[in-house]
């Protein structure tokens, strides 16, 4: 059985492996993605390891930011 159990942790640690290997930002945020993901995918509440993560498949769009006029 899946389970979204330890996803946001597994996010947490992605982040950090990439942080500690020097990625840049949206680096740290698709390996994040890529973790948590993997999290939900595996069985149980396995932890992903970097073999089990596809960063590269992560996308990234811009949100544009707010208008300060209100």
């Amino acid at each position: 059985m899946r389970s979204t159990v330890g996803a946001g942790d597994s996010s947490l640690a992605g982040y950090l492996l990439a942080a500690g290997r020097g990625d840049d930002e949206a680096g740290r945020l698709r390996q994040a993605v890529a973790h948590g993901s993997a999290a939900a995918s595996l069985p149980g509440t396995t932890v992903p390891g970097l073999t089990d993560t596809t960063p590269d498949l992560v996308q990234l769009h811009p949100l544009p930011l707010p208008s300060k006029e209100m």
